[in-house]
């Protein structure tokens, strides 16, 4: 079966497949799909990067299973707004489609490993009371109150992306951020997050990035609502920071 863009049917499960939620009849045909596909070949390894670049201290438990398709509707809404500059400047689709369902998967990656059900990480986060994982299921299903895609601002970042959201599953809250593809941390050196508004500028928090382009920022949010009207993420050369000293690397603005 084909589809009108000349993509099988069966590259459209790219994710599913990686994320392990195919039906084993799907799983079957997939990959005999996959030998003689390229660009899920290509898809699959990017995947499979984000996917197994989990922080050793998130253990993967199953979501709730509207999460999944919250997190892809708030990612293709981004996709969407950027589909008419990619055809006007005649970009090569198929790698630009690789990359953006790798970040989709980043970010799905970090909605999960950001939410209340990651007992172990909000437990060395925050001090309070929190729902074990034993009784995850009288937790609500999380839901993205926003996600805003934060832009390279500097040429030679463009092949990186950074994501930012706040996840609430009704109990608690999470200020997420996740970052692909970027420059990665030495010695002292950190990525810092940096809330702006009318008020002035305050930092949310620090990350280090690993060698291969991969970090992730998760703190709690006790407000019932974060008010910022940008985001920026500068390269500084320690974690004691509290105002911005080095380069900026991404932002909202």
């Amino acid at each position: 079966m084909r589809q009108q863009n000349g993509h099988s049917s069966l590259c459209d499960l790219c994710l599913d497949y990686i994320s392990g939620v195919c039906t084993d009849e799907e799983t079957v045909a997939f990959e005999r799909h996959l030998p003689g596909c390229a660009d899920c070949q290509a898809e699959i390894d990017e995947l499979r990067l984000v996917w197994e670049e989990l922080p050793s201290v998130m253990e993967r438990i199953e979501p709730p299973a509207d999460l999944k398709k919250q997190v892809m509707d708030a990612a293709m809404a981004e996709e969407a707004k950027a589909d008419a500059v990619r055809q006007a400047k005649k970009t090569d689709t198929g790698r630009r489609r690789r990359k953006f369902w790798a970040i989709a998967a980043a970010a799905l990656v970090v909605f999960v490993a950001g939410t209340g059900w990651n007992y172990q990480l909000y437990r060395e986060r925050t001090a309070a009371p929190v729902i074990p994982l034993e009784q995850a299921l009288s937790v609500s299903a999380a839901r993205i109150e926003q996600l805003v895609t934060l832009k390279p601002q500097s040429e030679k970042y463009m092949e990186s992306y950074a994501v930012a959201c706040i996840v609430d599953n009704g109990y608690n809250k999470q200020f997420v951020v996740y970052v692909f593809g970027a420059k990665s941390t030495v010695d002292d050196s950190v990525y810092q997050v940096w809330l702006n508004d009318g008020a002035g500028r305050q930092s949310a928090g620090t990350f280090r990035v690993n060698d291969r382009g991969i970090g992730v920022l998760a703190m709690p949010v006790s407000a019932d609502k974060l008010v910022f009207d940008s985001i920026l993420i500068t390269l500084e050369p320690d974690e004691s920071g509290s105002f911005p000293r080095g380069e900026e690397i991404y932002g909202s603005a």
